[in-house]
């Protein structure tokens, strides 16, 4: 039985990937460019927490001020995409040799609502 071809292999100078299935394009001509989007660049926040000073408070601060934050170290953070919250999660440190961290999602948020307004 003859393997059939797969239409989502990309095939040039580079050895041939398959695409992860969300990012797969149909070939239909009316299809072309709808999944050019995965591609763009996204800029996410983690919002920690805030904090609220004077304007005073904030002409008075120099190097080494502490600027207390209104959330404890295991509160969890905000994934934000322009202005919108679209996940929450826990701050974990990805390498102790570093200090490096990131943020396990521990929430998804269902903004679906919110778009179609």
């Amino acid at each position: 039985m003859a393997k059939a071809e797969q239409p989502n292999k990309q095939v040039g100078s580079k050895q041939a990937q398959e695409a992860p299935l969300h990012e797969q394009r149909s070939q239909a001509d009316d299809n072309q460019y709808k999944r050019s989007i995965y591609a763009l660049d996204v800029n996410v926040q983690v919002v920690i927490g805030t904090a609220r000073p004077t304007i005073g408070e904030l002409l008075q601060m120099k190097q080494d001020t502490l600027l207390p934050l209104d959330c404890r170290l295991e509160d969890p953070v905000d994934l934000v995409i322009d202005s919108r919250v679209i996940a929450r999660g826990e701050l974990v440190e990805t390498n102790p040799k570093t200090g490096e961290i990131g943020v396990k999602l521990t929430e998804i948020v269902n903004v679906s609502m919110d778009v179609l307004q």
